[in-house]
């Protein structure tokens, strides 16, 4: 298993890159939060190595009905209303990037799951959010900013 500080990582040098910016206190927060969440009932985590060393992970936590995120500016979709699996973070090295690393991390995260739908939020500023589109997730809902631009996506789930 990676180690904490693997995770911290690999997500600083994601959302360091532009449309993000992000500072080592940004990524002190991810890890923060990303510990908080590792604790919670229905967290779950894939990972890929690249030569031994953590190259990206995607990772998710079950969310019961009555949750919806803290920053949508309007109430969950009913068809969004019961339990789902909210996918907190999908992150891949720029070396690794454009050879299926981060539609592989999502597939093997939201394979088997019990939920009817998954949902993430994402930059619509930022490639990955073009990615997502295609590859079946849709608009749920949009989240206050800053940052501004990001939108709520959702993808029924079990997947094909």
């Amino acid at each position: 298993m990676c180690r904490p500080e693997e995770f911290r990582d690999v997500y600083h040098r994601v959302y360091r890159e532009p449309p993000y910016d992000e500072d080592e206190a940004a990524a002190d927060a991810f890890a923060a939060q990303h510990a908080e969440h590792a604790r919670l009932p229905g967290f779950s985590v894939t990972t890929v190595l690249d030569g031994g060393a953590l190259g990206g992970f995607a990772y998710g936590v079950r969310r019961e009905a009555d949750w919806w995120h803290p920053r949508a500016v309007a109430p969950a979709p009913q068809r969004l209303r019961r339990p789902l699996f909210y996918v907190y973070e999908l992150a891949v090295v720029r070396e690794l990037r454009g050879r299926g690393h981060g539609r592989a991390l999502l597939e093997a995260l939201l394979t088997d799951r019990t939920e009817r739908y998954a949902v993430l939020a994402a930059s619509t500023r930022a490639p990955a959010h073009e990615l997502y589109r295609r590859w079946g997730w849709t608009k749920a809902g949009e989240l206050a900013g800053p940052p501004h631009g990001v939108e709520l996506l959702a993808r029924p789930l079990p997947l094909p």
